[in-house]
């Protein structure tokens, strides 16, 4: 585990949620500026900051840092629903 492959997989996250930095720091209450120069210089947060982080991607801190989740349930919950999203372009198409 790296401190970079933390904030590549927040931002994978963020990307994935059409979510900019801006608005996810605003609506944690987050500094912009630090975010970007804990980014730019490879610093984790504060464990806090990191939950808070986590929670707001709907994700847990062991999937930031690591790129993995062993929750069974969550991963079984994600693939759910992704096929329900498949099935619904599939509808409106």
């Amino acid at each position: 585990m790296s401190d970079k492959q933390f904030w590549k997989n927040v931002t994978q996250l963020m990307k994935s949620k059409k979510m900019s930095q801006e608005k996810m720091c605003t609506d944690l209450g987050m500094s912009i500026y630090t975010l970007r120069s804990s980014i730019s210089k490879d610093v984790l947060p504060r464990v806090d900051v990191a939950k808070s982080i986590a929670d707001y991607l709907g994700t847990s801190v062991e999937f930031l840092l690591t790129g993995t989740e062993k929750n069974s349930y969550k991963i079984r919950l994600d693939q759910l629903k992704k096929g329900i999203s498949e099935i619904i372009e599939k509808d409106s198409d």
